[in-house]
């Protein structure tokens, strides 16, 4: 019996946490969209074990994704897409806190509560190795922040 309860624990950790090789990716989650919103950003958690960078985002629940900034220009914030984002060494990261993000740009089709969405993202070694990491996103209610999730998660 003991064995089983095991599985089901590990199976519930392993869906909360993307873990590939040197990587590790949690509290994945994007909000749902309105009507007619064709894009949406992606809040996640990632540590790499070793200096590297994620250098693409794929997902099929999209046409494009980017990995944005936000920067502070002329007295407004603008949003730049980036080409890659250094991870530093056992630095857990947290992309969607305000200046960083993902974003899924051209979406099939609307993100609804509940459902999740798929991404791999591609991450770069300082050696050149590269690993890919898939993860789910859970889809959280549009009214609902990265700030109340964190609160309510820890």
């Amino acid at each position: 019996m003991n064995k089983y309860i095991f599985a089901g624990v590990a199976a519930c950790l392993l869906a909360a946490q993307a873990v590939a090789g040197e990587v590790t990716v949690s509290e994945a989650w994007a909000r749902a969209t309105a009507p007619g919103q064709d894009s949406a950003s992606v809040s996640l958690h990632i540590t790499s074990q070793q200096d590297a960078k994620i250098i693409a985002v794929n997902s099929t629940a999209s046409g494009n994704v980017e990995i944005h900034s936000m920067v502070h220009e002329d007295g407004m914030m603008m949003m730049r897409a980036m080409d890659a984002f250094e991870l530093k060494a056992k630095q857990e990261v947290i992309l969607g806190d305000g200046a960083n993000h993902i974003m899924l740009v051209g979406l099939k089709k609307p993100l609804k509560v509940g459902d999740s969405v798929p991404l791999v993202l591609i991450v770069q070694f300082a050696d050149k190795r590269k690993e890919k990491v898939e993860v789910k996103a859970e889809v959280r209610a549009l009214t609902e922040n990265h700030d109340e999730h964190m609160h309510h998660h820890n």
